[in-house]
């Protein structure tokens, strides 16, 4: 007797949901859905080719997260930015690179650093860019495994991280040279296993501010050509 595979499984609506938070919270964070849409549950479902109930749960995360707000008729829209919300996000992670350095450059054993130095390798045998971000995103997260307890780093992971780091690109991810990104984050490394503590947090930070001045310059980039390019269909309209 032979059974048939089922055409769907609960699995498979979750990570419908979990690819449709993912999706909008990047979009909602690089303004490709601009502050203030309208965030309509059926045409998001259209638009991302998924039924109505991971969209509808991913825009319960993405209110409770504080992307998405509710108005005073029910609806939902992109939560409004303020003056420099880049900035203080950038400001955000500095001052938390800066603590994850100070404990782990006191906390940090032998093997914990071992650890680190084998994914700071691994960037330098990156084939592409998604690799290299997921080696990067992967080298900063251990950091902070041995710098905070194993509870505040959860917090940090699950809740903090993410949000961070779609926003700011703190070392590569785009576009970025194999080898330069190793060079860059050995010398980080060799400074938070350094066992001096204020070489550490040196290090951690301007490393930090570095990734935040190339997110502020990729933004400024972004927007000029989005502004040249309403300009040219303006002159051609």
């Amino acid at each position: 007797m032979t059974t048939s595979t089922p055409a769907w499984a609960p699995h498979d609506e979750a990570l419908r949901y979990e690819t449709a938070y993912g999706q909008l919270r990047r979009e909602l964070l690089d303004d490709t859905i601009a502050p203030g849409t309208r965030m309509r549950e059926v045409e998001l479902a259209d638009r991302l080719q998924v039924s109505r109930t991971p969209v509808r749960e991913a825009l319960r995360r993405l209110e409770s997260d504080g992307f998405v707000q509710r108005t005073s008729t029910g609806g939902l829209v992109a939560t409004p930015t303020g003056p420099d919300d880049l900035g203080d996000i950038g400001l955000l992670r500095v001052e938390i690179d800066g603590l994850a350095a100070r404990l782990a450059a006191a906390r940090g054993s032998e093997a914990d650093w071992e650890r680190v130095f084998a994914l700071v390798d691994q960037l330098r045998e990156a084939p592409d860019d998604a690799t290299m971000a997921h080696v990067h995103r992967n080298l900063h997260r251990e950091i902070y495994a041995i710098g905070f307890s194993p509870r505040m780093a959860a917090f940090f992971n699950a809740h903090l991280l993410p949000y961070i780091e779609d926003a700011v690109n703190v070392g590569p991810g785009y576009q970025s040279d194999p080898e330069g990104a190793y060079r860059q984050h050995l010398a980080l490394v060799r400074a938070l296993s350094s066992g001096d503590v204020e070489r550490a947090v040196a290090a951690s930070r301007t490393h930090a501010e570095s990734g935040v001045r190339y997110a502020k310059t990729r933004t400024q980039v972004a927007e000029g050509s989005s502004a040249r390019r309403d300009a040219e269909l303006e002159a051609t309209s």
